[in-house]
C-alpha cells in the first residue's frame, strides 16, 4: 500500500511513572512510519473512533494484564472491520482469561515480547504471533564515557531476608524468595566482594524524581560497571529476555547473564557479545572478566555493537509496520 498507515493505540498513559518511560518509546518509535493516534481511556470503539474522526488501518490494544493495569478496556472491538492486534508481556497473568480476549475481541495479530515461553502457553495461537521483544532507545542507552569504577553490579528485585540485610538497604518491595533464583544468588555470593555494588528494584508506581536511577541517570549508573548480571527466568514457561538484556551491553558494559532461548534466538553469544552463566559458576566467571581487561573488552565492545545495530526501538517499530501491511 502507498497511503502512510493510520494506527490506533490503545494505551494507558503508564509512562508517568518513571520506570516504564522506555517500553513507551518502544510504541512511540511508530510514529516515525506511519500515524499514530492515542487513546488513554475505556469506551466502545465505536465511540472513540467517533471521536477521534479515524478509519485507522490497525488498531493496538497493549498489554491487558493485571486487570487493564497498562491498557484500557474496549468493548465492541470484535465488531470493527478492521485489523487488530495486541501485546503479550506477562505470561503468568490469567492465561485462560487472555484465550478469552483473544477469541472475543476476533484479535488478528498478537504481538508479544516472547517467543518460546509464548509458545508454550498459547501453542494454539502460533499463526498469530508476531515477535516484538524490548530494544533500546540508544540516545538513552549509550556509551556515557563515565569511569568503570563499579567492578560488577546488580540491579532489581532480589529476595533479601529482612533479619540478615548485610550492607544493603532493603527493596521497597522483597519478592518470594526463589522467584529470581539467579539475582539471588548473584546477592548472596557477591555481596562481600570489593567492587560489588546493588541497587534494589525503584518501585513499578513511582513519579520521576532526581534521586530514582531511572533514565539517563541508569543508562550512566550502567555505564560505570565493568560488569552486570540479571536473569529472565521469573515462571514455568522459561526465561524471557527482559529489558535489561538489551540495556546493559547497549550501555558498553558487559552483560553476565542465565541464558535462555529467547536471548539465543536473538543472536546472544556466549563469549562472543555476552557472558552464559549460572548460579554455579556466576562468581568465578566474573572474577575471570575482571582479572582478564581484553577479554572483558573485546565482549564488551561486540555486545555494545550487536545491540546497537540489531535491537534498538526503531528496528522494532519497522518490523512491526511490515508485519501490518503483510496482514492488510
Amino acid at each position: 500500500m502507498t497511503e502512510k498507515l493510520k494506527i490506533l493505540v490503545l494505551i494507558k498513559p503508564f509512562w508517568m511513572y518513571a520506570k516504564h518511560k522506555p517500553k513507551f518509546e518502544m510504541i512511540q518509535s511508530l510514529e516515525k512510519y506511519a500515524d499514530v493516534y492515542y487513546w488513554y481511556q475505556d469506551g466502545h470503539i465505536k465511540d472513540i473512533l467517533k471521536r477521534l474522526k479515524i478509519r485507522p488501518h490497525f488498531i493496538f490494544h497493549y498489554d491487558i494484564a493485571w486487570n487493564y493495569g497498562l491498557a484500557p478496556k474496549i468493548d465492541g472491538l470484535a465488531d470493527i472491520d478492521c485489523l487488530k492486534g495486541c501485546f503479550v508481556i506477562d505470561l503468568h497473568w490469567k492465561p485462560e482469561e487472555r484465550k478469552r480476549y483473544f477469541r472475543q475481541n476476533k484479535i488478528d495479530l498478537i504481538f508479544s515480547a516472547t517467543k518460546h515461553p509464548f509458545l508454550k502457553v498459547f501453542p494454539q495461537y502460533k499463526q498469530k504471533l508476531r515477535w516484538l521483544p524490548w530494544a533500546i532507545n540508544p540516545a538513552i542507552m549509550k556509551d556515557w564515557k563515565q569511569k568503570k569504577d563499579i567492578d560488577s553490579l546488580l540491579m532489581g528485585l532480589v529476595y533479601i531476608n529482612p533479619e540478615k540485610k548485610g550492607p544493603f538497604n532493603l527493596p521497597a518491595k522483597i519478592p518470594p524468595k526463589g522467584r529470581y533464583a539467579f539475582r539471588d544468588a548473584v546477592f548472596n555470593k557477591m555481596k562481600n566482594e570489593p567492587g560489588f555494588v546493588f541497587h534494589p528494584h525503584p518501585g513499578h508506581r513511582v513519579e520521576q524524581s532526581s534521586n530514582l536511577l531511572v533514565n539517563e541517570k541508569y543508562a550512566q549508573e550502567l555505564n560505570r560497571a565493568k560488569l552486570f548480571f540479571t536473569c529472565g527466568s521469573r515462571n514455568q514457561a522459561g526465561g524471557v529476555a527482559v529489558m535489561k538484556f538489551f540495556e546493559a551491553p547497549a550501555c558498553h558494559t558487559l552483560l553476565l547473564a542465565e541464558p535462555n532461548k529467547d536471548i539465543q534466538s536473538l543472536g546472544f553469544v556466549n563469549e562472543k557479545n555476552y557472558i552464559a552463566c549460572s548460579t554455579g559458576n556466576l562468581k568465578e566467571k566474573a572474577k575471570f572478566y575482571l582479572n582478564h581487561d581484553s577479554e572483558r573488552k573485546r565482549i564488551t565492545k561486540n555486545g555494545y555493537t550487536f545491540i546497537h545495530n540489531h535491537h534498538t526501538n526503531d528496528q522494532r517499530a519497522k518490523y512491526m509496520i511490515n508485519a501490518i501491511k503483510a496482514n492488510l
